[in-house]
Parts: C-alpha cells; sequence; structure tokens
C-alpha cells in the first residue's frame, strides 16, 4: 500500500512491515472491490463453463460469509455443486440456477462448514420438479468419521435419521419424487477415482490429508476445461499435485497463514507457500484463494509474497462472497 508519491504507508502495516492492520485491510478491500463484479462468478471459459462461489468462509460466526461451497454452470445450467455449508442454500437461490438441472453433489469431507445445509437442499427440492436420481458423492469413513453412506443414513434413515421425514428420499425401496444416490470414493491418495456426469461431465477424486478427517479434492473436466478444488487439506501427501495437473483454475483454501501460530492450522491446512508450490508444479492457470478463515485476512501481503516465491500465474484472493473474473 501506497502514498500518492509511490511510498509504502508504513502506519497501516505492523511492527514487521508484512502485516496489515485492521484500517489497512479495510483500504485493501475497498479498492480492490472496486474491480470486482457483481455475480459471484469465479471462471468461466467462452460462456461454457462457470464456477460460482457459493461461500468462501470457514466454521466462523464472524467473517460475514457463507461456508464453503461452489457452483459450476455448463453451458448455463447449473449442474453440479461441490460442498454444500452454512449459507450456500440463501445463495444457491440467488444465484439464478434452476433446481431440476442439478445433477450431482460433490462433497469434500464432513466437517459442518462444507456439509450443513444439504438437508435444506433436499428438503427444498420437495417443492420443485425435481424427479431425478441426484448423485451425492463423498469419501469412505475411517474409525471417527463417517462416510457418504454413513452420512446420508445418519441424516434420512427412516428409524433413526435426524430428519427420518425425508427418508423416503434415500431409501431406494420406497416411492418418492427422487431419489439420493450416495457413492462412495475410495479412500486412496495414490490413485484417482473417476466418474461420468451425462456425457461431457467427467469428476475425479483423490483422498487427501486433513488431519484424521477423511477428505477429497476434486477435479472437473468439462469441454476440454480442467478445475481442480482443493478442499481443506495439508497436502502432506501431495496427493493434490498429480491433480491439479495443467488446471485451468485450482481452488485452494487458504485457511492458514504462512507459518501460522496456530498447530492445528499447520495440521489440517496448507501454508500459502505450499499453494504457490503446488500451482507451480500443476503448471495452473489461474489460482483462487477461497475458504479464508479469519486467521488469514489481514495477512494478503504476506500471503501473495510466499506464492509469488514458486507461482507467477494470476491469482486472486477472495476478500467477499462476491468475487468473479470472466473470460
Amino acid at each position: 500500500m501506497a502514498d500518492s508519491n509511490g511510498q509504502s504507508r508504513n502506519e497501516l502495516f505492523t511492527s514487521d512491515g508484512l502485516h496489515v492492520i485492521e484500517q489497512g485491510y479495510k483500504i485493501w478491500t475497498q479498492a480492490v472491490n472496486g474491480y470486482l463484479k457483481s455475480e459471484n462468478l469465479l471462471s468461466s471459459k467462452t460462456g461454457q463453463v462457470l464456477v460460482q462461489v457459493l461461500g468462501s468462509g470457514g466454521p466462523e460466526l464472524t467473517d460475514g460469509r457463507a461456508s464453503s461451497s461452489y457452483l459450476v454452470w455448463v453451458n448455463h445450467k447449473a449442474r453440479l455443486l461441490v460442498d454444500f455449508g452454512s449459507g450456500a442454500a440463501l445463495n444457491y437461490e440467488k444465484s439464478g440456477a434452476l433446481p431440476d438441472d442439478l445433477d450431482a453433489v460433490l462433497f469434500s469431507h464432513f466437517h459442518v462448514d462444507h456439509t450443513n445445509d444439504f438437508s435444506a437442499l433436499v428438503k427444498g427440492l420437495w417443492f420443485t420438479n425435481y424427479d431425478k436420481k441426484l448423485q451425492v458423492f463423498g469419501p469412505s469413513k475411517n474409525q471417527e468419521f463417517p462416510g457418504i453412506k454413513e452420512f446420508i443414513t445418519a441424516l434420512f434413515n427412516h428409524d433413526s435419521g435426524a430428519y427420518a421425514y425425508l427418508g423416503d428420499n434415500a431409501d431406494p425401496e420406497q416411492s418418492s419424487q427422487f431419489k439420493i444416490v450416495p457413492i462412495e470414493i475410495a479412500n486412496s491418495s495414490s490413485n484417482i477415482s473417476s466418474y461420468a456426469i451425462g456425457d461431457d461431465v467427467m469428476v475425479k477424486a483423490v483422498s487427501v490429508l486433513h488431519g484424521t478427517v477423511p477428505a477429497l479434492a476434486w477435479r472437473l473436466e468439462i469441454k476440454g476445461y480442467a478445475i481442480t478444488f482443493s478442499g481443506d487439506t495439508s497436502n502432506e501427501n501431495r496427493a493434490l499435485d498429480l491433480l491439479a495437473q495443467g488446471s485451468d483454475l485450482l481452488i485452494a483454501h487458504n485457511a492458514a497463514r504462512e507459518n501460522d501460530p496456530s498447530t492445528v492450522a499447520r495440521y489440517l491446512h496448507m501454508m500459502p507457500s505450499e499453494i504457490g508450490r503446488i500451482a507451480a508444479a500443476a503448471k495452473v492457470r489461474r489460482l483462487v484463494l477461497s475458504h479464508r478463515m479469519n486467521r488469514t485476512l489481514g495477512h494478503e501481503v504476506e500471503t501473495t509474497a510466499a506464492i509469488r516465491k514458486n507461482y507467477q500465474g494470476v491469482l486472486y484472493l477472495i476478500v467477499t462472497d462476491r468475487a468473479d473474473d470472466s473470460d
């Protein structure tokens, strides 16, 4: 941040000269917002493929954002959801998506800030003309966390589900307007699983490390365009390196600062330097930082510097849930 003479405004930084104080962050946000459009659109390619951010926050109640969720449009139809955290249902409605176009939901893992609004989605589909199979992908279970099948059972089982009254939609033996079809991805960091959705979308997943939580990173290949979603991961197993190769867009979760003082943050999430290393090694065309928890806000200069040590491509940091870029 500089004054009209190009000199650094030192009063906007902490004593280390890297971290921006609250006033500086507000000025930076206002300046960047002037270049952002109003439709939440994050990337597109000649109008065929577009990613819309429904939520770029985490689990906090003080970040002013919906939790993680992304809506993928193909030829002007909202076909896929990647995660569906708190607040995503409202932003899904605001997006203008037609529920009838939805083919699948891809979950990265089963933390609340990635899944919370899914039950609301299922209930909401009752009030539409939705009458097909909703494919719901997710990781398999381990000793501590459920997999996709256990997650659906816990929500909708007729006898024990939290929302048992919606159970017909998850029971293949019962008649219902539409069906939830859970598809379990095996926990493997060395094998990439691939699934076709329709005749024009290929989704791929690989297991990534997120503490003890079974977690997936996702790659979507659509009309010659590749989009990779890191999900939450430390990437200690480097599984994301392989999945992201040649991606037109990598959406990486920025929930930890560089050398974050929180050992938990470093255990669960990538630091910016790791994000930059991956983007460079994978030859990613564009990089977007999302899932920006409060501990990363105000550290944009530091974060950018850490990424730029390796990655010189196009970089975006989502400062609100209203960021976009389009070709």
